[in-house]
């Protein structure tokens, strides 16, 4: 199992950084370690590959330190 993990607003605003949309990234994180423990992942941000993966980058380190 691989995930790919995104944030949203509303019903189609996709892509959105990590925290900034409507996902309770909290709960979700407790929820995958309890649930899902070990599964890679890798999230889905957009335009996250500009300046060099910056939007990447600030995601995962926000999903690191558990939001």
């Amino acid at each position: 199992i691989h995930l790919h993990l995104v944030d949203a607003t509303g019903v189609d605003g996709e892509g959105p950084q990590i925290g900034e949309g409507d996902v309770d990234w909290p709960v979700l994180c407790e929820q995958l370690d309890r649930l899902a423990p070990g599964v890679s992942f890798i999230p889905e941000i957009w335009q996250g590959h500009i300046n060099n993966g910056e939007g990447f980058w600030t995601a995962l380190d926000r999903l690191e330190q558990g939001l």
